[in-house]
Protein backbone atom coordinates (compact mmCIF):
# COMPACT_ATOMS: atom_id res chain seq x y z
CA UNK A 1 0.00 0.00 0.00
CA UNK A 2 0.99 3.80 -0.31
CA UNK A 3 0.94 6.40 1.68
CA UNK A 4 -2.42 7.63 0.29
CA UNK A 5 -4.00 4.38 0.43
CA UNK A 6 -3.39 4.43 4.13
CA UNK A 7 -5.24 7.60 4.53
CA UNK A 8 -8.04 6.82 2.56
CA UNK A 9 -8.43 3.29 4.47
CA UNK A 10 -9.08 4.82 7.86
CA UNK A 11 -12.27 6.52 8.64
CA UNK A 12 -12.42 10.53 8.98
CA UNK A 13 -13.24 10.43 12.98
CA UNK A 14 -10.03 9.46 13.69
CA UNK A 15 -8.58 11.32 16.28
CA UNK A 16 -5.26 10.66 15.84
CA UNK A 17 -2.77 8.17 14.11
CA UNK A 18 0.75 7.37 13.14
CA UNK A 19 2.09 5.10 10.62
CA UNK A 20 5.56 3.81 10.54
CA UNK A 21 7.22 1.89 7.23
CA UNK A 22 8.80 -1.24 8.78
CA UNK A 23 11.78 -1.23 6.58
CA UNK A 24 13.08 1.97 7.85
CA UNK A 25 12.90 0.95 11.14
CA UNK A 26 13.98 -3.14 10.58
CA UNK A 27 18.30 -1.94 10.33
CA UNK A 28 17.42 -0.02 13.74
CA UNK A 29 15.84 -2.18 15.76
CA UNK A 30 15.54 -6.26 15.59
CA UNK A 31 11.93 -7.58 15.10
CA UNK A 32 11.76 -8.64 18.54
CA UNK A 33 11.88 -4.65 19.71
CA UNK A 34 9.88 -3.80 17.05
CA UNK A 35 6.88 -6.16 17.78
CA UNK A 36 7.17 -5.03 21.29
CA UNK A 37 6.82 -1.48 20.34
CA UNK A 38 4.25 -2.15 18.50
CA UNK A 39 2.68 -4.54 20.39
CA UNK A 40 2.49 -7.04 17.76
CA UNK A 41 2.04 -10.77 18.07
CA UNK A 42 5.51 -12.63 18.59
CA UNK A 43 4.25 -14.81 15.71
CA UNK A 44 3.57 -12.27 13.10
CA UNK A 45 5.27 -12.41 9.94
CA UNK A 46 6.64 -8.92 8.89
CA UNK A 47 7.99 -10.26 5.38
CA UNK A 48 4.42 -9.24 3.53
CA UNK A 49 3.49 -5.98 5.68
CA UNK A 50 5.10 -2.51 4.67
CA UNK A 51 3.83 -0.81 7.45
CA UNK A 52 2.67 -0.40 11.13
CA UNK A 53 -0.50 2.05 11.57
CA UNK A 54 -1.16 2.98 15.26
CA UNK A 55 -4.53 5.30 15.63
CA UNK A 56 -6.91 6.21 18.14
CA UNK A 57 -9.16 3.90 16.30
CA UNK A 58 -6.80 0.80 17.14
CA UNK A 59 -3.48 -0.84 15.27
CA UNK A 60 -3.49 -2.13 11.75
CA UNK A 61 -0.83 -3.30 9.23
CA UNK A 62 -0.83 -2.35 5.71
CA UNK A 63 0.70 -4.72 2.97
CA UNK A 64 2.90 -4.70 0.84
CA UNK A 65 0.45 -5.25 -2.16
CA UNK A 66 -3.11 -4.12 -1.83
CA UNK A 67 -5.70 -1.61 -0.59
CA UNK A 68 -6.95 -3.02 2.12
CA UNK A 69 -5.96 -2.34 5.61
CA UNK A 70 -5.42 -5.23 8.53
CA UNK A 71 -7.00 -4.72 11.79
CA UNK A 72 -5.43 -6.32 14.74
CA UNK A 73 -8.00 -7.45 16.82
CA UNK A 74 -8.89 -9.06 20.34
CA UNK A 75 -9.06 -12.25 17.93
CA UNK A 76 -6.82 -12.08 15.91
CA UNK A 77 -5.65 -10.01 12.51
CA UNK A 78 -8.66 -9.52 9.95
CA UNK A 79 -9.24 -7.05 6.64
CA UNK A 80 -10.52 -3.27 7.80
CA UNK A 81 -13.92 -2.88 6.24
CA UNK A 82 -13.77 0.44 4.18
CA UNK A 83 -14.90 3.57 5.99
CA UNK A 84 -17.63 5.26 4.78
CA UNK A 85 -16.32 8.83 4.51
CA UNK A 86 -12.07 8.08 4.64
CA UNK A 87 -9.89 10.63 6.56
CA UNK A 88 -7.91 11.58 3.68
CA UNK A 89 -11.72 12.91 1.83
CA UNK A 90 -12.44 14.57 4.82
CA UNK A 91 -9.26 16.53 5.27
CA UNK A 92 -7.53 16.15 1.96
CA UNK A 93 -6.40 20.00 1.25
CA UNK A 94 -4.78 20.03 4.75
CA UNK A 95 -3.11 16.70 4.39
CA UNK A 96 -2.03 16.91 0.62
CA UNK A 97 -0.58 20.71 1.95
CA UNK A 98 1.95 18.49 3.55
CA UNK A 99 2.24 15.31 1.51
CA UNK A 100 2.90 11.89 2.88
CA UNK A 101 4.42 10.29 0.56
CA UNK A 102 8.12 9.39 1.18
CA UNK A 103 7.42 9.42 4.69
CA UNK A 104 9.17 6.48 6.69
CA UNK A 105 6.70 8.03 9.20
CA UNK A 106 3.55 10.05 8.80
CA UNK A 107 1.42 11.38 11.71
CA UNK A 108 -2.16 13.46 11.70
CA UNK A 109 -4.21 14.44 14.54
CA UNK A 110 -6.25 16.78 16.68
CA UNK A 111 -8.79 17.56 13.54
CA UNK A 112 -11.81 17.97 15.93
CA UNK A 113 -10.45 20.88 18.05
CA UNK A 114 -10.38 22.58 14.12
CA UNK A 115 -6.37 23.02 14.71
CA UNK A 116 -4.87 19.64 13.03
CA UNK A 117 -1.25 18.90 13.45
CA UNK A 118 0.86 16.86 11.19
CA UNK A 119 4.45 15.21 11.21
CA UNK A 120 6.91 13.69 8.54
CA UNK A 121 9.95 11.45 9.13
CA UNK A 122 12.56 10.58 6.90
CA UNK A 123 15.22 7.91 8.14
CA UNK A 124 18.46 8.68 6.39
CA UNK A 125 21.86 7.60 8.24
CA UNK A 126 19.84 6.08 11.18
CA UNK A 127 18.27 9.31 11.96
CA UNK A 128 14.87 10.72 11.88
CA UNK A 129 14.55 14.16 9.64
CA UNK A 130 11.09 15.28 10.85
CA UNK A 131 9.17 18.16 10.01
CA UNK A 132 5.86 18.59 11.79
CA UNK A 133 3.30 21.79 10.98
CA UNK A 134 1.90 23.28 14.22
CA UNK A 135 -0.68 26.24 14.50
CA UNK A 136 1.82 28.52 15.79
CA UNK A 137 5.06 28.87 16.49
CA UNK A 138 5.72 26.78 19.89
CA UNK A 139 7.71 28.36 22.49
CA UNK A 140 10.45 26.15 23.12
CA UNK A 141 10.44 25.63 26.48
CA UNK A 142 12.33 22.80 27.70
CA UNK A 143 13.13 21.86 24.49
CA UNK A 144 16.79 20.80 25.68
CA UNK A 145 15.49 18.73 27.85
CA UNK A 146 14.28 16.66 24.40
CA UNK A 147 17.50 14.88 24.46
CA UNK A 148 16.77 12.81 27.01
CA UNK A 149 15.07 10.70 23.92
CA UNK A 150 17.66 11.79 21.15
CA UNK A 151 15.61 14.24 19.64
CA UNK A 152 16.86 17.91 18.38
CA UNK A 153 15.11 21.06 17.47
CA UNK A 154 16.64 22.72 14.27
CA UNK A 155 14.21 25.65 14.08
CA UNK A 156 11.32 26.36 11.58
CA UNK A 157 9.26 28.48 9.39
CA UNK A 158 6.02 30.48 9.55
CA UNK A 159 3.78 29.08 6.44
CA UNK A 160 0.36 30.32 5.18
CA UNK A 161 -1.32 27.05 6.99
CA UNK A 162 0.73 27.12 10.30
CA UNK A 163 4.32 26.96 11.61
CA UNK A 164 6.80 23.89 10.04
CA UNK A 165 9.44 22.97 12.95
CA UNK A 166 12.02 20.67 12.09
CA UNK A 167 13.96 17.93 14.28
CA UNK A 168 16.30 15.86 13.97
CA UNK A 169 15.92 12.36 15.72
CA UNK A 170 19.05 10.19 16.90
CA UNK A 171 16.66 6.87 16.45
CA UNK A 172 19.63 4.69 18.48
CA UNK A 173 18.69 6.97 21.40
CA UNK A 174 15.13 7.39 21.09
CA UNK A 175 14.69 3.29 20.83
CA UNK A 176 17.29 2.85 23.83
CA UNK A 177 14.38 5.09 25.80
CA UNK A 178 11.97 3.24 24.58
CA UNK A 179 13.34 -0.49 25.32
CA UNK A 180 14.34 0.57 28.98
CA UNK A 181 11.01 2.19 29.61
CA UNK A 182 9.25 -0.98 28.09
CA UNK A 183 8.09 1.48 25.84
CA UNK A 184 5.19 2.45 28.60
CA UNK A 185 5.85 6.25 27.45
CA UNK A 186 5.40 6.36 23.97
CA UNK A 187 2.10 7.81 24.63
CA UNK A 188 4.18 11.38 25.61
CA UNK A 189 5.33 11.71 21.78
CA UNK A 190 1.73 11.64 20.43
CA UNK A 191 0.73 14.10 23.86
CA UNK A 192 4.24 16.10 22.52
CA UNK A 193 2.53 16.21 18.83
CA UNK A 194 -1.21 16.81 19.62
CA UNK A 195 0.03 19.80 21.81
CA UNK A 196 1.61 21.73 19.14
CA UNK A 197 5.27 20.98 20.69
CA UNK A 198 4.87 22.33 23.91
CA UNK A 199 6.09 20.10 26.82
CA UNK A 200 3.64 20.04 29.60
CA UNK A 201 4.34 18.64 33.15
CA UNK A 202 3.55 15.38 31.98
CA UNK A 203 5.84 15.30 29.01
CA UNK A 204 8.36 16.64 31.29
CA UNK A 205 8.31 14.63 33.86
CA UNK A 206 8.79 11.24 31.14
CA UNK A 207 11.53 13.57 29.71
CA UNK A 208 13.06 13.62 33.07
CA UNK A 209 12.57 9.53 33.74
CA UNK A 210 14.02 8.59 30.73
CA UNK A 211 17.13 10.87 31.23
CA UNK A 212 17.32 8.61 34.37
CA UNK A 213 16.89 5.59 32.80
CA UNK A 214 19.45 6.24 30.21
CA UNK A 215 22.28 7.55 32.93
CA UNK A 216 21.47 4.84 34.96
CA UNK A 217 22.00 2.56 32.43
CA UNK A 218 25.32 3.66 30.84
CA UNK A 219 26.67 4.20 34.26
CA UNK A 220 25.94 0.34 34.81
CA UNK A 221 27.62 -0.38 31.66
CA UNK A 222 30.39 2.07 33.03
CA UNK A 223 30.95 0.32 36.59
CA UNK A 224 31.18 -3.04 34.74
CA UNK A 225 33.84 -1.62 32.37
CA UNK A 226 36.14 -0.09 35.24
CA UNK A 227 35.21 -3.23 37.30
CA UNK A 228 37.49 -4.99 34.28
CA UNK A 229 39.96 -2.35 34.65
CA UNK A 230 40.40 -2.89 38.25
CA UNK A 231 40.84 -6.64 37.56
CA UNK A 232 43.46 -6.07 34.98
CA UNK A 233 45.02 -3.41 37.16
CA UNK A 234 45.94 -5.95 39.84
CA UNK A 235 47.23 -8.73 37.31
CA UNK A 236 49.53 -6.18 35.39
CA UNK A 237 50.92 -2.69 35.47
CA UNK A 238 48.20 -0.27 33.97
CA UNK A 239 50.28 2.98 33.93
CA UNK A 240 49.80 6.06 32.21
CA UNK A 241 51.90 6.70 28.88
CA UNK A 242 54.79 9.94 29.65
CA UNK A 243 55.33 11.62 26.56
CA UNK A 244 57.97 13.74 26.64
CA UNK A 245 59.16 16.27 24.11
CA UNK A 246 61.01 14.32 20.54
CA UNK A 247 63.00 12.96 19.72
CA UNK A 248 62.84 11.34 23.04
CA UNK A 249 60.32 8.24 23.41
CA UNK A 250 57.47 7.69 25.27
CA UNK A 251 57.44 5.55 28.36
CA UNK A 252 55.39 4.00 30.87
CA UNK A 253 54.59 5.89 33.62
CA UNK A 254 52.19 6.40 36.58
CA UNK A 255 50.02 3.13 37.46
CA UNK A 256 49.09 4.43 40.87
CA UNK A 257 47.10 7.44 40.88
CA UNK A 258 45.05 6.66 38.43
CA UNK A 259 43.78 3.63 40.54
CA UNK A 260 42.73 6.33 43.09
CA UNK A 261 39.91 7.66 40.44
CA UNK A 262 39.47 3.90 39.91
CA UNK A 263 38.66 2.79 43.40
CA UNK A 264 36.28 6.35 43.72
CA UNK A 265 34.36 5.10 41.13
CA UNK A 266 33.87 1.73 42.06
CA UNK A 267 33.07 2.45 45.27
CA UNK A 268 29.87 4.19 44.36
CA UNK A 269 28.50 0.91 43.97
CA UNK A 270 28.86 -1.47 47.07
CA UNK A 271 27.19 -4.40 45.24
CA UNK A 272 28.84 -8.19 46.32
CA UNK A 273 29.66 -7.55 42.19
CA UNK A 274 32.26 -4.68 43.02
CA UNK A 275 34.06 -5.94 46.13
CA UNK A 276 36.12 -8.22 44.96
CA UNK A 277 37.67 -5.62 42.81
CA UNK A 278 37.75 -3.09 45.26
CA UNK A 279 38.85 -5.34 47.63
CA UNK A 280 41.84 -6.11 45.32
CA UNK A 281 42.54 -2.25 44.45
CA UNK A 282 42.94 -1.62 48.07
CA UNK A 283 45.41 -4.35 48.70
CA UNK A 284 47.05 -3.18 45.54
CA UNK A 285 47.70 0.75 46.95
CA UNK A 286 48.42 -0.43 49.88
CA UNK A 287 51.28 -2.19 49.07
CA UNK A 288 52.62 0.20 46.81
CA UNK A 289 52.31 2.59 49.61
CA UNK A 290 55.93 4.20 51.21
CA UNK A 291 55.12 5.06 54.72
CA UNK A 292 51.74 6.90 55.25
CA UNK A 293 51.70 8.52 51.27
CA UNK A 294 52.33 7.50 48.08
CA UNK A 295 54.57 8.86 44.55
CA UNK A 296 52.99 8.88 41.38
CA UNK A 297 54.37 5.18 40.00
CA UNK A 298 55.33 2.65 42.18
CA UNK A 299 58.61 3.17 43.92
CA UNK A 300 58.85 6.45 43.02
CA UNK A 301 59.57 9.59 44.81
CA UNK A 302 56.82 10.29 47.27
CA UNK A 303 54.45 13.78 46.57
CA UNK A 304 51.65 15.39 48.28
CA UNK A 305 49.94 15.98 44.90
CA UNK A 306 49.51 11.99 44.22
CA UNK A 307 49.25 10.97 47.55
CA UNK A 308 46.11 13.54 48.13
CA UNK A 309 44.36 12.11 44.68
CA UNK A 310 44.68 8.77 46.48
CA UNK A 311 43.89 9.57 49.54
CA UNK A 312 40.20 10.99 48.18
CA UNK A 313 39.30 7.12 47.61
CA UNK A 314 40.91 5.18 50.74
CA UNK A 315 41.28 8.10 53.50
CA UNK A 316 42.53 7.85 56.80
CA UNK A 317 43.71 9.92 59.57
CA UNK A 318 47.29 8.77 59.26
CA UNK A 319 47.64 9.91 55.69
CA UNK A 320 46.04 12.84 55.72
CA UNK A 321 47.91 13.80 58.91
CA UNK A 322 51.36 13.15 57.09
CA UNK A 323 49.84 15.31 54.41
CA UNK A 324 51.18 18.21 56.54
CA UNK A 325 55.12 17.39 56.11
CA UNK A 326 54.14 19.75 53.10
CA UNK A 327 52.35 22.28 54.33
CA UNK A 328 53.90 25.67 53.81
CA UNK A 329 52.05 27.31 56.69
CA UNK A 330 50.27 29.68 55.25
CA UNK A 331 47.71 27.51 53.74
CA UNK A 332 49.25 25.49 50.75
CA UNK A 333 51.23 22.73 50.48
CA UNK A 334 54.35 21.97 48.24
CA UNK A 335 53.68 19.01 45.93
CA UNK A 336 57.31 17.07 47.20
CA UNK A 337 59.80 18.24 49.57
CA UNK A 338 63.55 18.54 47.48
CA UNK A 339 67.36 19.05 48.82
CA UNK A 340 70.15 20.64 46.72
CA UNK A 341 71.42 16.48 46.32
CA UNK A 342 69.22 13.60 45.85
CA UNK A 343 67.47 12.30 49.31
CA UNK A 344 65.08 9.41 50.18
CA UNK A 345 61.48 11.08 49.69
CA UNK A 346 63.43 14.78 48.43
CA UNK A 347 63.56 15.34 45.10
CA UNK A 348 67.01 17.02 43.86
CA UNK A 349 66.32 20.70 42.77
CA UNK A 350 68.06 22.43 40.35
CA UNK A 351 67.63 25.20 37.58
CA UNK A 352 65.20 23.11 35.79
CA UNK A 353 62.38 22.38 38.11
CA UNK A 354 63.07 25.13 40.86
CA UNK A 355 59.40 26.51 39.92
CA UNK A 356 58.24 23.05 41.58
CA UNK A 357 58.97 24.41 44.92
CA UNK A 358 56.04 26.18 45.53
CA UNK A 359 52.86 25.29 47.19
CA UNK A 360 50.17 24.09 44.77
CA UNK A 361 46.79 22.87 45.37
CA UNK A 362 44.01 22.93 48.00
CA UNK A 363 42.93 19.27 48.22
CA UNK A 364 44.43 18.99 51.35
CA UNK A 365 41.62 21.38 52.91
CA UNK A 366 38.96 18.79 51.41
CA UNK A 367 40.33 15.65 52.89
CA UNK A 368 41.07 17.45 56.26
CA UNK A 369 37.57 18.52 56.57
CA UNK A 370 35.93 14.91 55.64
CA UNK A 371 37.64 13.00 58.45
CA UNK A 372 36.78 15.49 61.11
CA UNK A 373 40.36 18.14 61.44
CA UNK A 374 40.98 21.24 61.74
CA UNK A 375 41.26 23.18 58.59
CA UNK A 376 45.01 24.90 57.72
CA UNK A 377 43.65 26.00 54.71
CA UNK A 378 41.54 29.66 55.35
CA UNK A 379 38.84 30.66 53.40
CA UNK A 380 40.77 34.02 52.58
CA UNK A 381 43.63 31.92 51.37
CA UNK A 382 40.94 30.31 48.48
CA UNK A 383 39.71 33.70 48.48
CA UNK A 384 43.01 35.42 47.09
CA UNK A 385 43.82 32.78 44.76
CA UNK A 386 40.48 32.32 43.16
CA UNK A 387 41.16 34.21 39.92
CA UNK A 388 44.57 32.90 39.30
CA UNK A 389 44.13 29.43 40.60
CA UNK A 390 45.96 26.57 38.51
CA UNK A 391 48.08 23.87 39.25
CA UNK A 392 51.91 22.74 38.54
CA UNK A 393 50.65 19.09 37.10
CA UNK A 394 47.20 19.28 36.50
CA UNK A 395 46.90 19.97 32.11
CA UNK A 396 42.66 20.43 32.58
CA UNK A 397 41.01 23.85 33.82
CA UNK A 398 38.15 21.88 35.06
CA UNK A 399 40.32 19.55 36.85
CA UNK A 400 41.42 22.12 38.95
CA UNK A 401 37.56 23.56 39.23
CA UNK A 402 36.78 20.16 40.63
CA UNK A 403 40.11 20.52 43.11
CA UNK A 404 38.47 23.34 44.34
CA UNK A 405 34.79 22.94 44.51
CA UNK A 406 35.59 19.58 46.68
CA UNK A 407 37.86 22.09 49.03
CA UNK A 408 34.58 24.41 49.32
CA UNK A 409 32.17 21.46 49.66
CA UNK A 410 32.44 21.17 53.30
CA UNK A 411 32.16 24.80 54.18
CA UNK A 412 28.72 25.85 53.49
CA UNK A 413 29.64 29.63 54.97
CA UNK A 414 31.69 30.35 51.57
CA UNK A 415 28.48 31.37 49.89
CA UNK A 416 29.87 33.84 47.60
CA UNK A 417 33.35 32.07 46.18
CA UNK A 418 30.95 28.87 45.62
CA UNK A 419 28.75 31.14 43.70
CA UNK A 420 31.41 32.47 41.36
CA UNK A 421 32.93 29.09 40.60
CA UNK A 422 29.98 27.44 39.85
CA UNK A 423 29.00 30.52 37.59
CA UNK A 424 32.11 30.31 36.06
CA UNK A 425 32.03 27.42 34.92
CA UNK A 426 28.35 27.37 34.03
CA UNK A 427 29.21 30.54 31.87
CA UNK A 428 31.65 28.14 29.74
CA UNK A 429 29.09 25.22 28.69
CA UNK A 430 29.04 24.63 25.23
CA UNK A 431 26.18 24.96 23.11
CA UNK A 432 25.88 20.91 23.23
CA UNK A 433 26.22 21.11 26.98
CA UNK A 434 29.60 19.55 27.07
CA UNK A 435 32.85 21.68 28.47
CA UNK A 436 35.67 22.29 27.02
CA UNK A 437 37.25 22.37 23.80
CA UNK A 438 39.75 19.41 24.05
CA UNK A 439 39.48 15.72 25.72
CA UNK A 440 35.74 16.99 26.61
CA UNK A 441 35.11 13.79 27.99
CA UNK A 442 37.60 14.60 30.78
CA UNK A 443 36.31 17.96 30.81
CA UNK A 444 32.90 17.26 30.90
CA UNK A 445 33.03 14.74 33.65
CA UNK A 446 34.84 16.91 36.15
CA UNK A 447 32.61 19.76 35.42
CA UNK A 448 29.69 17.83 36.26
CA UNK A 449 31.32 17.00 39.70
CA UNK A 450 32.44 20.38 40.31
CA UNK A 451 29.21 21.93 40.01
CA UNK A 452 27.78 18.80 42.40
CA UNK A 453 30.46 19.38 44.90
CA UNK A 454 29.28 22.85 44.93
CA UNK A 455 25.26 21.99 45.41
CA UNK A 456 23.91 22.31 42.36
CA UNK A 457 22.17 19.84 40.43
CA UNK A 458 19.78 21.58 37.84
CA UNK A 459 19.54 21.46 34.20
CA UNK A 460 22.93 22.13 33.26
CA UNK A 461 24.17 19.21 35.13
CA UNK A 462 21.42 16.72 33.83
CA UNK A 463 22.01 18.10 30.29
CA UNK A 464 25.58 17.64 30.71
CA UNK A 465 25.39 13.95 31.86
CA UNK A 466 22.96 13.66 29.11
CA UNK A 467 25.86 14.46 26.66
CA UNK A 468 28.79 12.59 28.89
CA UNK A 469 26.67 9.79 27.76
CA UNK A 470 27.20 10.03 23.96
CA UNK A 471 31.28 10.07 24.29
CA UNK A 472 31.77 6.42 25.39
CA UNK A 473 33.34 4.32 23.02
CA UNK A 474 30.04 2.24 21.84
CA UNK A 475 32.79 -1.13 21.59
CA UNK A 476 34.57 -0.76 24.53
CA UNK A 477 32.44 1.06 26.53
CA UNK A 478 35.70 3.55 27.61
CA UNK A 479 35.78 7.20 27.75
CA UNK A 480 38.04 8.53 25.36
CA UNK A 481 41.81 8.55 26.61
CA UNK A 482 43.21 12.63 27.30
CA UNK A 483 46.04 13.94 29.23
CA UNK A 484 45.06 14.71 32.83
CA UNK A 485 48.71 15.77 33.75
CA UNK A 486 51.78 17.32 32.73
CA UNK A 487 54.81 18.79 34.12
CA UNK A 488 57.37 21.08 32.84
CA UNK A 489 61.28 21.77 33.09
CA UNK A 490 63.15 24.98 32.17
CA UNK A 491 65.87 25.05 29.64
CA UNK A 492 69.31 26.49 29.52
CA UNK A 493 68.23 27.98 26.06
CA UNK A 494 65.71 29.83 24.52
CA UNK A 495 64.38 27.53 21.26
CA UNK A 496 62.05 29.06 18.54
CA UNK A 497 58.54 30.25 19.65
CA UNK A 498 55.59 28.26 19.83
CA UNK A 499 52.36 28.98 18.25
CA UNK A 500 48.77 27.21 18.71
CA UNK A 501 47.21 26.80 15.69
CA UNK A 502 43.69 24.31 15.85
CA UNK A 503 46.14 21.51 13.85
CA UNK A 504 49.78 22.10 15.55
CA UNK A 505 50.78 18.62 16.82
CA UNK A 506 51.96 18.53 20.53
CA UNK A 507 54.10 15.61 20.20
CA UNK A 508 56.34 18.54 18.38
CA UNK A 509 55.24 21.58 19.90
CA UNK A 510 56.18 20.96 23.41
CA UNK A 511 58.13 24.12 24.05
CA UNK A 512 56.83 26.83 25.35
CA UNK A 513 57.63 30.17 26.40
CA UNK A 514 57.05 32.09 29.95
CA UNK A 515 57.94 35.00 31.09
CA UNK A 516 60.51 34.92 29.00
CA UNK A 517 61.73 31.76 29.31
CA UNK A 518 61.75 28.33 27.50
CA UNK A 519 60.07 25.09 29.05
CA UNK A 520 59.68 21.98 27.94
CA UNK A 521 56.68 19.72 28.34
CA UNK A 522 55.95 16.65 29.42
CA UNK A 523 52.43 15.05 29.06
CA UNK A 524 50.99 11.75 31.17
CA UNK A 525 47.93 10.31 28.98
CA UNK A 526 45.21 8.09 29.90
CA UNK A 527 46.61 5.52 27.82
CA UNK A 528 44.01 3.11 29.48
CA UNK A 529 41.13 5.42 29.75
CA UNK A 530 41.43 4.61 33.49
CA UNK A 531 41.12 8.42 34.30
CA UNK A 532 38.42 9.30 32.04
CA UNK A 533 36.17 5.98 32.76
CA UNK A 534 36.19 6.45 35.99
CA UNK A 535 35.92 10.37 36.12
CA UNK A 536 32.77 9.73 34.09
CA UNK A 537 31.12 6.73 36.03
CA UNK A 538 31.10 8.81 38.93
CA UNK A 539 29.81 12.31 37.40
CA UNK A 540 26.80 10.19 36.08
CA UNK A 541 26.23 8.96 39.72
CA UNK A 542 25.69 12.85 40.39
CA UNK A 543 22.40 12.68 41.46
CA UNK A 544 20.32 15.44 38.86
CA UNK A 545 16.91 16.94 37.84
CA UNK A 546 15.59 18.56 34.85
CA UNK A 547 13.28 21.65 36.56
CA UNK A 548 11.40 23.30 33.97
CA UNK A 549 11.10 26.27 36.47
CA UNK A 550 14.92 26.42 36.62
CA UNK A 551 15.68 30.29 37.07
CA UNK A 552 19.49 30.45 37.13
CA UNK A 553 21.34 32.37 34.77
CA UNK A 554 24.85 33.48 33.75
CA UNK A 555 23.90 36.01 32.01
CA UNK A 556 26.44 39.08 32.32
CA UNK A 557 29.07 36.25 32.66
CA UNK A 558 31.96 36.24 30.42
CA UNK A 559 33.29 32.84 29.51
CA UNK A 560 36.67 32.52 30.87
CA UNK A 561 39.53 32.72 28.41
CA UNK A 562 41.06 29.64 29.92
CA UNK A 563 37.48 27.55 29.08
CA UNK A 564 38.68 28.61 25.38
CA UNK A 565 42.10 27.54 25.02
CA UNK A 566 42.18 25.14 22.01
CA UNK A 567 44.83 22.08 24.05
CA UNK A 568 46.23 21.33 26.21
CA UNK A 569 49.81 22.97 25.26
CA UNK A 570 48.24 26.50 25.00
CA UNK A 571 46.00 25.71 28.65
CA UNK A 572 49.56 25.22 30.31
CA UNK A 573 51.47 28.04 28.54
CA UNK A 574 48.49 30.94 29.07
CA UNK A 575 47.00 29.48 32.51
CA UNK A 576 48.49 26.75 34.30
CA UNK A 577 52.05 27.49 34.52
CA UNK A 578 52.47 30.95 34.85
CA UNK A 579 51.47 31.59 38.48
CA UNK A 580 54.89 29.93 38.98
CA UNK A 581 56.82 31.73 36.93
CA UNK A 582 55.77 34.93 36.52
CA UNK A 583 58.02 36.85 39.47
CA UNK A 584 55.73 39.76 38.96
CA UNK A 585 53.23 38.15 40.82
CA UNK A 586 54.83 37.66 43.77
CA UNK A 587 52.76 36.47 46.79
CA UNK A 588 49.32 36.53 44.84
CA UNK A 589 49.70 33.50 42.72
CA UNK A 590 52.78 31.90 43.34
CA UNK A 591 51.24 29.65 45.64
CA UNK A 592 48.28 28.66 43.56
CA UNK A 593 45.52 26.20 44.28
Amino acid sequence: MKEADILNSLPAEIEWLVFFRISALAPLADERNLKTMFRLPVDLDLTPLSYVVLTSHGRYLAPHSGKDLLLIGETGIQSASAPAISLLYRHRSFIESFSPDGADCFAFGGASSGEPVMLHIVVKNSEGIAKARFRRIPSCRNYAFLAAIGVEYLGGQSTRVGFVAFFRNRLSTHFQAGTLADYSRTGNCNRFFLNHGEIDDKIERGLNQAAQDRIDCTRGKGLRVARELAERACRQELAMTCQPPPPRKEFPRGDLVPLGFLLCALSQDSSEDNSLALNALRDKLAEARQGALWGFHTGRLVTSTDSVLILQAMPDQQGIEALELFSDGRGGYFPQLWSAARKRHRMAIGAANAHWCQADFCLVRALRARAGLSSRTSSEYLERHFACRSGLFFANPYLTDWALALALAQDSGEIEIRRRLRDEILASTNADYSFGTYDQALSTSFAILALAELGYCGNWLRLAQLRLLEMVEPIRGYWPQSIPFYSTRRLATRPSSTSFGSNSDDRVDQIIHVNGNAYEVWWYRDSHSLVSTSAAVMALGVPSHLRGDETLSTTGIERHERYGCQSPLEYVTRFALPPYVDAAAGETCARSL
